[in-house]
């Protein structure tokens, strides 16, 4: 995703917008700064960033909005779906990946376990913090997704990487193109970065 930031006059009507009633003073154009980003799979939708550097640490709510209208994001798929029921959704064979790589960074999977779609490796959030012999494992072994379409059904079936709690897992997501919605069907790990450092320590 690509955010560029607001100027001071759309800031504000962000903030006009997303400030809680009960916490008028959580975000102010003074000491906040706010980011969108265009989403290819919604009509008018973005996703907007707001950040409060007032408080040590600084923390960032994200949500979707129109320009007008805001949910924030959750980590439930509760806000996603209100939007797609909308019809904002335009789920297309060059977008699918972007929305599932959207929809697990901000929903996960069971047990509000992190996920993160593995479109390219080299732009996943944790790659940062993962040791070399990690990174090398994602990046060499990576598999870009293989995507099909059945029309009867209207159901996009996406064959892709899912970094899941420190393990890389190959799995089958169905997607129907009219709601958003997601299920994954099966997955089966390829590898366990844990399970490397644990039989690396076997070795020593």
């Amino acid at each position: 995703m690509h955010w560029r930031r607001l100027d001071r006059e759309h800031t504000q009507a962000v903030l006009d917008s997303v400030k809680s009633a009960a916490e008028p003073g959580l975000f102010s154009s003074t000491t906040s700064e706010v980011q969108s980003s265009i989403l290819p799979f919604y009509k008018e939708y973005r996703a907007f960033k707001v950040t409060n550097y007032a408080s040590l640490p600084s923390f960032t709510f994200t949500y979707l909005g129109d320009g007008s209208f805001f949910h924030f994001l959750d980590g439930t798929n509760e806000p996603i779906f209100a939007v797609n029921d909308k019809g904002q959704l335009n789920l297309t064979e060059g977008n699918i990946a972007d929305y599932l790589a959207f929809y697990f960074e901000n929903v996960g999977v069971d047990d509000g376990e992190e996920c993160y779609f593995i479109k390219n490796p080299h732009d996943m959030p944790l790659l940062d913090s993962l040791d070399d012999d990690s990174v090398y494992a994602i990046t060499q072994n990576h598999e870009a997704p293989i995507i099909s379409f059945d029309a009867g059904q209207g159901i996009f079936t996406v064959t892709a990487e899912l970094y899941v709690e420190g393990q890389v897992n190959r799995a089958t997501i169905e997607v129907k193109k009219s709601s958003g919605r997601v299920t994954i069907k099966d997955q089966a790990m390829i590898w366990n970065e844990l399970f490397e450092e644990n039989q690396e320590e076997s070795v020593l």
